[in-house]
């Protein structure tokens, strides 16, 4: 089962911190892999949000 964390990150709505938990176990990965790869694409540009992720 993949490490997600049990933690909330501040100002990030928790239906999006769910989704992200989910991608990571999903993935077989860690939470932080999820949002550490999230941020790098969205600051190199590179960022294109797929139709399940959550809108806000």
């Amino acid at each position: 089962m993949a490490i997600t964390g049990i933690y909330l990150v501040r100002g990030i709505p928790l239906e999006i911190q769910r989704s992200a938990r989910a991608r990571a176990v999903s993935e077989g990965t860690t939470l932080r892999r999820v949002l550490a790869r999230a941020l790098g694409e969205y600051a190199a540009g590179t960022w294109s949000p797929r139709a399940d992720d959550v809108h806000v």
